[in-house]
């Protein structure tokens, strides 16, 4: 879908433009698992632990998760079930893992709950294995995520605990939603996402108890969502632009601001997932072939990355599936 190969510094120091204020930030590469062609980092929790996805040689997609130099990765993956790859989307403070199965039979994949001690188990509803994406969750054991009603078209948002589901989750005040996609909560009970309106367009959101922020990038064309968000309402997502390229945003919810998450490589396609209580962000360009972290504290507090420049040779295509999939 992206054929683009990318190759990185150790690490890359750049100056971001907001709308109102340039903002300096570090850009650290984050080592790929090995045998990794390409690398998805979705999800960072307070210890800046990072989980994901990737591809090895032969398009396989694995799950991941450890700290961004690579020095204590855990990979895992689902067998059974017409399984065919798999991707950690979330990870909580306390190591519990959220994300989804490539599977036969399912549009976006088989929603799983991974316990920190390593059993995993899949998520039900009305006795039905979830199909869709379940992504971010806080301290207090909450996730949410989204899954494919039985009409076969329709997402609807939910909640979720300890691999249980708890409830629908819908926005209020909006009329003809045909998915509701709700990708963090943090531990103020926050949730950001995205949805599609009746207008057809995907658009950002912030639900804060029954207040709903809907909102779009000035940039975007046809596509902004939130990926993720941290207590202090530090939205973190990405938008399309014209010619259907992505980019990500940081989001500053009360006034409005965007701030580009974009490490300068030239590159046409970047994504921004993933952020935490202290404002780190995982992201990645050229689908998942230079994975980093963006780090906003002084060098020195920022965490270690990749100890060598990360490139990849021969890149394959992303698996179809969930992993393309906002």
């Amino acid at each position: 879908m992206r054929k683009i190969l990318l190759g990185a510094s150790a690490l890359v120091s750049a100056a971001l433009l907001a709308n109102t204020a340039v903002e300096a930030a570090t850009y650290i590469p984050i080592a790929p698992p090995s045998g990794a062609v390409t690398t998805l980092p979705f999800g960072i929790n307070d210890h800046n632990i990072i989980a994901g996805g990737y591809t090895d040689s032969a398009g396989v997609l694995h799950g991941f998760y450890g700290p961004p130099d690579g020095s204590d990765y855990t990979t895992f993956d689902l067998s059974g079930g017409g399984v065919t790859g798999i991707e950690a989307r979330g990870i909580r403070n306390d190591g519990s893992i959220t994300g989804l199965a490539l599977a036969s039979g399912f549009t976006f994949g088989k929603e799983f709950f991974r316990f920190k001690g390593g059993s995993i188990k899949l998520l039900k509803h009305n006795k039905k294995v979830q199909d869709g994406v379940v992504q971010g969750g806080n301290d207090s054991g909450l996730y949410v995520g989204d899954y494919l009603d039985a009409d076969g078209t329709t997402r609807l948002g939910f909640e979720g605990k300890a691999a249980k589901y708890k409830a629908d989750l819908v926005l209020p005040k909006v009329k003809g939603v045909t998915s509701t996609n709700p990708r963090q909560i943090n531990n103020k009970g926050v949730v950001a996402g995205g949805y599609i309106g009746s207008d057809g367009v995907q658009h950002g959101f912030v639900l804060d108890g029954k207040k709903l922020k809907s909102f779009d990038h000035p940039d975007a064309v046809g596509v902004t969502v939130a990926e993720g968000i941290n207590d202090d309402g530090q939205v973190v997502g990405l938008y399309q632009d014209s010619s259907g390229n992505r980019h990500g945003f940081l989001y500053d919810v009360s006034s409005g601001d965007f701030t580009a998450i974009d490490p300068g490589d030239g590159s046409s396609a970047q994504e921004a997932w993933g952020i935490n209580n202290a404002g780190l962000i995982v992201g990645d360009t050229g689908s998942g072939t230079f994975p980093f972290l963006y780090c906003p504290l002084k060098k020195k507090d920022c965490p270690k990355g990749a100890s060598a420049p990360v490139s990849h040779s021969n890149p394959l295509h992303p698996v179809k599936g969930a992993f393309n999939m906002p």
